[in-house]
């Protein structure tokens, strides 16, 4: 098994580890859940940087790289949700973004055209995780009873719902990119 793949795997392993530490109401766990997030984002960069310097792409790590990226985001931006710290549509946009640009993908790799990652795609990404941690350290600080100018719902509310524009904005002009290729399919 390729280095990259087992980093993959450490991180699919950590969704459900993270997502219980993010339930169980306890500032020390909630700490650990940031340090686990922190340490699975930083799985991803190494698991691509081994990947490409000693070219170790493998069609797992190609399918399951990003397919594990998504589930981890989007299950603890589903959890925030539940726990009533972000509006469940939202998380319901992310997730219609994410199987418009996995679908656009699908028809163009059926027409032998891949595509890959992006810049904004990426952007997003970093931008998701940034608010991921955002909403992991409001909850630290609400379980601590501990009000916060910085991490509150208010400030959480809107930064959430301008990555999210931002987000569909992006995805839009993904689709307006590949269009070309759509509509030969349809």
């Amino acid at each position: 098994m390729k280095i990259p793949n087992i980093f993959t795997l450490i991180r699919f392993i950590l969704i459900p580890i993270i997502a219980y530490l993010l339930y169980l109401n306890n500032g020390n766990l909630i700490i650990l859940s940031i340090t686990l997030f922190i340490f699975a984002i930083w799985t991803d960069w190494i698991d691509g940087y081994i990947a490409r310097k000693y070219k170790q792409q493998t069609t797992f790590g190609t399918f399951m790289d990003p397919l594990v990226d998504k589930t981890l985001v989007l299950t603890i931006l589903f959890i925030f949700a539940d726990l009533d710290l972000i509006p469940v549509w939202i998380v319901l946009l992310l997730l219609f973004r994410e199987f418009l640009v996995t679908g656009v993908r699908q028809v163009c790799s059926s027409t032998g055209k891949v595509v890959g990652a992006n810049w904004m795609g990426k952007s997003k990404f970093i931008l998701q995780t940034i608010s991921v941690l955002y909403f992991q350290f409001l909850l630290y600080f609400e379980i601590k009873n501990n009000s916060n100018i910085i991490f509150n719902i208010t400030v959480g509310y809107y930064f959430i719902l301008s990555l999210t524009m931002l987000s569909l904005a992006f995805a839009l002009i993904f689709l307006w990119w590949h269009r070309k290729a759509i509509l030969s399919e349809i």
